[in-house]
């Protein structure tokens, strides 16, 4: 176990497929002191420990132990009663009830209405680009804006309440920012989560800006004290997931990245605009060819064993689902982004089995609608500059990308 890893090196952020095609050959399995866990870079074995309860999602104890060695903090404090009520840190049965009770919010009739918002969100941002204009930095002008309108439209969070939630889970994201130093103190962490459970709580009581009806968080407030197993507190943990999840580099880092493919990729905006079956697979060949979250974490429950390497009980195990989805015993020339391609909805950058992200159909309807619309207005899209990246690697997004429009 040394610590000269090469998935610590911030240098891969900008390609880091070449260096997990090497591990994926050499060391599938393979110890990164800077994630103080093991990362597997294979399909099988990705998809594998996503389904399999002896990975315990359960784990953030152990990843406040890695980030902030020597803080303890009491069985009360925000932090444990925060991780251990939400769905994407908890295992059955407690996962299972929390679910269940956010189905009212995911139902086929929901996201026939959230789709329709979302098409006219994406068609106003679109629509907001002036006439004439020949170039654009799109991260800011377009990605950045299309998770934010949506946020507000279709998941209703307040616009008068935006200044107060975004630099917050700001804040909250940098504790998922491996491998790298830990930018923001513990104890400025904990207060911006009591701050956002404080407000969740305000808002299900309608006294913060108004929830417009039908939207996902209306609904998930209609919907408290139907399930028994699930308490108020809980139903309010859920929202302040759900707020970090709106804000998180996700949405925007796939927006941005398919935005770079088109652009690096001429040949597939034609592909786009000729076959709609190339359009309706789009959204899952971008988030495959660049997954916005390169990877996810689970905790060896016992000791397992994975390609001949033993992982011990109780270490930190990191599913490279980027490496997963660029993986050639999957995908056939995985390097090539490729609208016809036949499994592009094998993927795991929204995860499979019982921890599948619930958003998936949500952030789906935002890259369809938005490449729908750009691509009505402009046939070609093209770069005027070097994208530059942010330097988190978990999360991977640009934070610039220069583009001409034509």
């Amino acid at each position: 176990m040394g610590d000269a890893s090469p998935l610590s090196d911030p240098d891969i952020v900008p390609n880091p497929y070449p260096v997990y095609a090497a591990l994926s050959e050499r060391d599938p399995v393979h110890w990164c002191e800077g994630l103080d866990g093991w990362a597997l870079t294979r399909y099988a074995d990705c998809a594998s420990a996503l389904k399999d309860p002896r990975f315990k999602a359960e784990r953030m104890t152990e990843v406040l132990s890695a980030k902030f060695e020597g803080r303890t903090l009491a069985k009360d404090n925000i932090y444990h009663r925060f991780t251990s009520n939400v769905m994407m840190y908890t295992d059955a049965p407690r996962h299972t009830a929390l679910r269940r009770s956010t189905q009212s919010a995911f139902t086929r009739i929901a996201h026939e209405h959230y789709s329709t918002v979302i098409e006219e969100v994406a068609a106003d941002l679109v629509a907001s680009i002036p006439a004439g204009t020949q170039y654009l930095d799109a991260v800011p002008e377009l990605a950045a804006k299309l998770p934010v309108d949506a946020a507000v439209r279709a998941f209703g969070v307040p616009q008068e309440d935006l200044s107060f939630v975004t630099p917050r889970v700001d804040n909250l994201m940098t504790y998922w920012s491996g491998p790298q130093d830990q930018p923001v103190e513990l104890d400025v962490l904990l207060d911006n989560l009591t701050d956002l459970h404080t407000y969740a709580l305000e808002l299900v009581q309608g006294k913060r800006g108004a929830v417009v009806a039908d939207t996902v968080i209306a609904r998930l407030a209609a919907a408290q004290g139907e399930s028994p197993d699930v308490s108020l507190e809980q139903t309010i943990h859920q929202l302040v997931l759900l707020l970090i999840a709106l804000f998180a580099p996700t949405t925007p880092g796939s927006t941005s990245s398919g935005m770079l493919a088109f652009a690096t990729h001429p040949e597939q905006v034609d592909r786009y605009r000729a076959d709609p079956r190339c359009a309706d697979n789009a959204p899952n060949e971008m988030v495959r060819f660049n997954a916005s979250n390169q990877f996810t974490w689970r905790l060896a429950a016992e000791t397992v064993e994975i390609e001949g390497t033993k992982i011990e009980a109780g270490q930190n195990v990191a599913l490279f689902l980027g490496a997963a989805n660029r993986d050639p015993r999957m995908f056939d020339r995985p390097d090539v982004f490729d609208l016809d391609r036949p499994n592009s909805n094998k993927h795991l950058t929204f995860g499979v089995g019982p921890h599948s992200c619930l958003g998936r159909q949500i952030a789906t309807l935002e890259l369809k609608w938005f490449f729908a619309k750009l691509f009505e207005r402009y046939s070609r899209i093209s770069l005027a500059g070097e994208p530059v990246w942010n330097p988190n690697l978990e999360f991977r997004s640009l934070r610039s990308l220069p583009l001409r429009l034509s």
